[in-house]
C-alpha cells in the first residue's frame, strides 16, 4: 500500500517537565556509573524534588536503564514504560537528550520480519505507544521537544469517535495545531485497510476542525473519488454537520439522491435533522426531524415529511404525479412516580398509503394517535387516566376521534376490614371481611367521520356516554373447595336514544332518528363458582424419571341474569316486520357502550383444566429435580336452563403441549349437540343423537405446529486473543449511531449463528353449515445458515395449501467482506418482487457509503 495517510489528533502532555525532575532526583556524588557498563535497578520511582515537577514519576525497564552523565542522556531499554498523572509512554527503548530537550521513543527491528513486504512500523517491534486518559496514540517513532514543546510522530496512528486514523508525519507546531503529511482515515481496524480517505496535506486544529487539500477515497487501494478540500469538525460528542447523501436507482422514479441534509446540535437537550431527497424523476422529499431530552424528566420527537413523488413520463399511460404527507410527535414524561404523560400522534395523507415505499408502510393501513395522562393515589388502588385518540383509516379516508376518554379505576378492596389488613387470631378473617369490591367508570366523546366516495364528504356522526361498573366478590374456602359468590353492577349514561319514525315500505325495516335526554341503562347478574383441585401421582419405572403428574381443575359456575328486553325495564320496544312477525328493536343499539342485553339467563357453566405434568431426576448433586409440562387441556360447556330453545351450549376444547424444546402443538375445536337444518340453513331444536347422529357435530377446528432450531452460537473471541482497537471497534459497531442510523438500510446478518430453522404450520376450518366448509391453511418457515465463516444464505417464504399459491418468498445472500458488507435480495413474486444488490460499509458514521441496484422502487 502507498503512503496515504489521514488525520492524527495528538494532544501533548508538557513532557519535558516530567524529565526535568529526572536530572533533580539523582544523587551522581553516591555512584559511579560508567556509560558502558553500569546499569540501575529497573524500578525507580521519583519523589518530587523543590522546585521540580509536581507530581511523582514513574518509571520501568524489564532490561536496564542507563544514565549517560557527559552527554547528559537517560536511556531504558526493554519495554520501557514511564508514567506521569494520566499520561503513560511505553515503548521497546526510549531516549531522552537534556542538551537538547528532546525525547525520542521508538521500536527494533524484527529479524523474523525483515523480508515481508508490509509496511516499515509492521516490521519493527516494541514500537511507541502512548496513552493519556481514553485516547491512545502509537507510531514507529516518536519526538518531542521539551522546550518548544513541538513533536513529531512518524507513521502514527490511533482511534477516536468509531474510526483509525494514521500519519506519516505529524508535526506538532504548539499547543494546538498539528501538521499531518500523508494521512488517511478509515474505520477498518487492519493495517493494510480496505479503504480509506487520504490527505497529503493535513492542518488540524485539537478539538476543533481538520482542514485537508486535496482528499481522496481509496478502496483496495485503488481511488475512486476527489475532493478539492474537506473541512472536517474534530470535537467530541454531538456536532452540528452535513449528513452525507447516499446514490440511488428508483427504476420508474430516476436515480438520484437520498438522506441528504444537515445535522444541528441545537443543545445538550435538543438537535434537529433535516434530510431530504431528490430524483431525476422530479421526485422530491424533504423530512425534518426534532428531539429533545432531559434525562428523568421528558422526552420526545417531532418528525415527518412531506413529498411529491413522480414516476414514468408524463406520456406513459402510467403516469403519476402525488403529494402526501406525514407527522409524528412523541412526548413521554414522568412528572412523579404517580403521574406520567404519554403522546403519540400520527397524522398522514390518504395517498401515504398509496405510494407506500415499503411493505411495511403498505400493510400499515390505519394511523392510530393516542395522549395519556394517568395518575394513582399510592395506597387507594386508585387510579385515573385521561386518553385522546385517533384513528384514520388510510384507505377510505374515514377519521374517528375520541376526544376525550376518561377512565377511574377503584381496584379490589375489602371496605369490610375496617382498616384491619392482618388476620385475626385464628389465622383466618370473618366471612364478612373476605367481601372484596370493585369500581371503574368510563367516560367517552366519539366523533366518526366518514368520507363519501363519490363527493368527498364528511359525514359526522357523534356519541358520547358514561360506563359504571361495580361488582361485589368473595372467596373463601370451604374445606377443599373454593366458593365465589359475585354480584355485578353495571350503569350506562347516555344523551340521547333512538326513537321509531316511520317504517321502510319495502322491507319494513323501522326509519329511527335521535331522540334527546337523558338515559340510563342498569344492568346487573349474580352467581357463584366453586373450584378445586385434584392430583394423581404416578411414580415411574422408567430410568431417569422420577413420576408424572396429573392435575384436574374442575370449575363449577351458576350465573343469573334477567331478560332486560322485558317491557316493564324500558330498553326495548317492539314492532311487526313486514311477514308480521313481532320483533324487538333496542333503542340504545346505536350508542357507545351499547344497551342492555336480550334474554334471561339461568346458566350453569362447567370447565375443567388439565394439566400433565413430569418430572425428571438430577444427574448429580449440583443439580436439581426438573419439572415438564406434557399436555395442557381444557374443556367447557354451559347449560341455560330458561333458554326457549337449544339450551346446551357448544362443547369448547383447546389443548397446548411442547415436544420438548423443539416442536410446539396447539389447537382448539368446537362441537354442537344440536341438528342443523340445511333447508332452512339454520340450527334447530333437536338433538342430534334423537336423529341418530350420534352425540356431537364439529363445528369449528384448528391445529398450529410450529419448530425453530439453530445451531450453536460461534464463541466470542476472548479478551486474550481480541487487540484493543479490535475489541473497542467490534463493541462501538454494534451500538446505535443514532436514530437516523440505517433508514435506508437493511439489519446487518448474524453470521455468529451457523444455521436457523423455523417452520410453522397452520391450519382451521369453520362448517356451521356442514355442506359448507370453510378453511384455511398455510405453511411458513425460513432458513438461514453459513455458506463459508463469511457468506449467509437466507430465504423465506409461506404457502397457501388451499390456494395453492406461494406467498411472499423471499432469498438473501449475504457477503461478509471486513468493514464492507455485501446483501443480494431477491424477492420472485407478489406486488414487491424484484431484486435489492447493495454493498456498504458496516460502521454507521459512513453508512451512506455504498452501491445499490434494484428493479423496483418499494424494495
Amino acid at each position: 500500500m502507498q503512503r496515504r495517510k489521514t488525520l492524527l489528533v495528538f494532544r501533548w502532555v508538557p513532557l519535558w517537565l516530567m524529565f526535568m525532575g529526572i536530572t533533580y532526583s539523582q544523587t551522581p556524588d553516591t555512584l559511579s556509573l560508567f556509560p558502558d557498563t553500569t546499569s540501575l535497578a529497573q524500578d525507580t520511582v521519583l519523589n518530587r524534588p523543590s522546585g521540580g515537577i509536581d507530581s511523582v514519576v514513574n518509571y520501568l525497564a524489564e532490561d536496564s536503564i542507563v544514565f549517560v552523565f557527559d552527554s547528559k542522556n537517560m536511556k531504558l531499554f526493554g519495554s520501557s514504560d514511564v508514567k506521569y498523572k494520566e499520561l503513560a509512554l511505553t515503548s521497546e527503548i526510549i531516549e531522552v537528550n537534556w542538551n537538547t530537550n528532546e525525547l525520542q521513543a521508538y521500536g527494533v527491528l524484527d529479524s523474523t520480519k525483515v523480508n515481508k513486504t508490509d509496511s516499515l512500523k509492521a516490521r519493527y517491534t516494541g514500537t511507541p505507544v502512548m496513552k493519556e486518559g481514553a485516547d491512545v496514540y502509537e507510531g514507529w517513532r516518536i519526538a518531542y521537544n521539551f522546550k518548544t514543546q513541538k513533536g513529531r510522530v512518524t507513521l502514527g496512528e490511533t482511534k477516536e469517535d468509531q474510526g483509525y486514523y494514521h500519519g506519516e508525519q505529524i508535526k506538532k507546531v504548539d499547543k494546538d495545531m498539528l501538521f499531518i503529511a500523508n494521512g488517511f482515515y478509515t474505520t477498518c481496524e487492519y493495517g493494510h485497510p480496505h479503504f480509506y480517505f487520504y490527505s497529503p496535506e493535513m492542518r488540524v486544529t485539537v478539538r476543533d476542525k481538520i482542514v485537508a487539500r486535496p482528499i481522496y477515497l481509496y478502496i483496495a487501494d485503488v481511488p475512486i473519488f476527489a475532493l478539492p478540500f474537506g473541512v472536517f469538525p474534530s470535537q467530541g460528542g454531538r456536532r452540528s454537520g452535513i449528513i452525507a447523501p447516499a446514490f440511488v436507482d428508483k427504476g420508474s422514479r430516476g436515480t438520484g439522491l437520498e438522506h441528504f441534509g444537515y445535522y444541528f446540535a441545537l443543545s445538550d437537550y435538543t438537535d434537529l435533522a433535516i434530510v431530504g431527497d431528490w430524483l431525476t424523476s422530479g421526485t422530491w422529499r424533504v423530512s425534518p426531524n426534532f428531539r429533545y431530552v432531559k434525562r428523568y424528566d421528558f422526552s420526545g420527537s417531532l418528525s415527518g415529511y412531506y413529498q411529491r413523488a413522480i414516476e414514468n413520463e408524463p406520456r406513459d399511460a402510467n403516469y403519476v404525479d402525488r403529494a402526501d404527507y406525514f407527522a409524528n410527535l412523541t412526548h413521554n414524561q414522568t412528572f412523579n412516580p404517580t403521574t406520567r404523560l404519554d403522546v403519540n400522534f400520527t397524522f398522514a395523507s390518504s395517498e401515504n398509503f398509496r405510494r407506500a415505499l415499503t411493505l411495511t408502510e403498505y400493510l400499515n393501513q390505519e394511523i392510530t394517535s393516542n395522549a395519556t395522562l394517568s395518575k394513582s393515589w399510592e395506597g387507594t388502588n386508585s387510579s385515573i387516566s385521561v386518553n385522546i385518540n385517533r384513528r384514520q383509516n388510510l384507505i377510505n379516508g374515514s377519521i374517528t376521534n375520541t376526544l376525550p376518554s376518561i377512565s377511574y379505576s377503584h381496584a379490589q378492596s375489602y371496605p369490610f376490614r375496617f382498616g384491619r389488613n392482618n388476620r385475626g387470631a385464628e389465622g383466618e378473617y370473618a366471612w364478612y371481611e373476605m367481601i372484596g369490591m370493585s369500581y371503574g367508570a368510563t367516560g367517552q366523546r366519539v366523533d366518526n367521520r366518514t368520507r363519501n366516495a363519490d363527493t368527498g364528504a364528511f359525514t359526522v356522526y357523534q356519541r358520547q356516554g358514561i360506563n359504571h361498573t361495580l361488582s361485589f366478590n368473595a372467596a373463601p374456602k370451604a374445606g377443599y373447595f373454593t366458593i365465589s359468590p359475585y354480584f355485578n353492577y353495571n350503569e350506562k349514561w347516555y344523551d340521547k336514544s333512538l326513537t321509531i319514525v316511520g317504517y321502510d315500505t319495502t322491507t319494513g325495516e323501522p326509519i329511527t332518528a335521535d331522540k334527546s335526554g337523558f338515559e340510563a341503562v342498569r344492568t346487573f347478574n349474580t352467581g357463584v363458582s366453586m373450584s378445586t383441585k385434584l392430583y394423581g401421582i404416578m411414580n415411574s419405572p422408567i430410568p431417569g424419571i422420577v413420576g408424572f403428574r396429573h392435575t384436574v381443575l374442575p370449575t363449577l359456575t351458576y350465573n343469573y341474569q334477567p331478560d332486560f328486553s322485558d317491557p316493564k325495564f324500558g330498553y326495548y320496544r317492539t314492532y311487526k316486520d313486514k311477514s308480521g312477525r313481532e320483533r324487538k328493536f333496542n333503542k340504545f343499539q346505536k350508542e357507545i357502550y351499547g344497551g342492555a342485553p336480550a334474554g334471561e339467563q339461568q346458566a350453569l357453566y362447567f370447565s375443567v383444566g388439565n394439566i400433565f405434568e413430569m418430572k425428571t431426576a438430577a444427574k448429580d448433586t449440583s443439580e436439581k429435580e426438573q419439572k415438564y409440562q406434557l399436555l395442557n387441556l381444557n374443556a367447557s360447556l354451559g347449560y341455560n336452563f330458561v333458554a326457549d330453545s337449544m339450551q346446551l351450549s357448544d362443547l369448547s376444547l383447546s389443548y397446548r403441549t411442547n415436544i420438548g424444546e423443539y416442536l410446539g402443538i396447539s389447537g382448539s375445536s368446537t362441537y354442537r349437540f344440536y341438528e342443523y337444518d340445511r333447508n332452512a340453513k339454520t340450527r334447530v331444536n333437536k338433538y342430534l343423537f334423537e336423529r341418530g347422529k350420534g352425540l356431537v357435530e364439529l363445528t369449528a377446528f384448528s391445529l398450529s405446529l410450529s419448530t425453530s432450531l439453530r445451531g450453536e452460537r460461534k464463541p466470542a473471541v476472548t479478551e486474550q486473543q481480541l487487540s484493543d482497537s479490535i475489541r473497542v471497534a467490534e463493541h462501538q459497531r454494534n451500538q446505535s449511531f443514532s436514530s437516523y442510523r440505517g433508514i435506508y438500510d437493511r439489519p446487518e446478518p448474524d453470521f455468529s449463528i451457523p444455521w436457523s430453522l423455523s417452520l410453522s404450520f397452520n391450519f382451521s376450518q369453520s362448517q356451521e353449515n356442514p355442506t359448507q366448509k370453510f378453511r384455511s391453511a398455510n405453511i411458513s418457515g425460513s432458513l438461514d445458515f453459513n455458506l463459508t465463516e463469511n457468506w449467509k444464505f437466507t430465504a423465506s417464504s409461506s404457502y397457501d395449501l388451499v390456494a395453492k399459491q406461494l406467498a411472499a418468498p423471499q432469498i438473501n445472500i449475504s457477503r461478509d467482506l471486513h468493514c464492507w458488507l455485501m446483501n443480494f435480495s431477491w424477492t420472485p413474486l407478489g406486488v414487491y418482487s424484484g431484486y435489492r444488490f447493495e454493498i456498504r460499509v458496516k460502521a454507521p458514521q459512513l453508512q451512506d457509503i455504498k452501491v445499490t441496484k434494484q428493479n423496483n422502487d418499494r424494495l
